[in-house]
């Protein structure tokens, strides 16, 4: 049995037509969101309009919250799944205070403003 070439009229039998390192989405903006890069232009114009104050009070309360959630929930299943109160005590109590001061966090600036 010989290999029978695909023909290049039939687009089914050869997808990439004559270069195989050509990229079948190009010109179609739908089928690939990576490469528009229009909305860089929004994201910046954002985020200059954003006072500093206001970004600053953001990230600070999103790391809290995001560290204060992790370190909680590992203590505690440390306690609950391993009986390691040392670590998972820790854990806790570190999370615990970590959510706390995001709170004291967001209430301070939603005061401020």
């Amino acid at each position: 049995m010989d290999f029978d070439p695909p023909g290049d009229d039939d687009p089914l039998e050869d997808p990439f037509g004559d270069d195989p390192l050509e990229d079948p989405f190009e010109s179609d903006p739908l089928e690939d969101p990576i490469g528009d890069r229009s909305g860089d232009d929004d994201l910046e114009r954002t985020f200059s309009e954003i006072s500093r104050s206001t970004l600053l009070a953001f990230v600070v309360v999103a790391v809290l919250v995001h560290a204060g959630l992790f370190g909680a929930s590992l203590g505690v299943m440390l306690i609950g799944f391993r009986s390691q109160w040392v670590g998972g005590g820790a854990l806790a109590i570190g999370g615990t205070l970590a959510l706390v001061v995001a709170v004291v966090v967001y209430r301070r600036y939603s005061a401020r403003t």
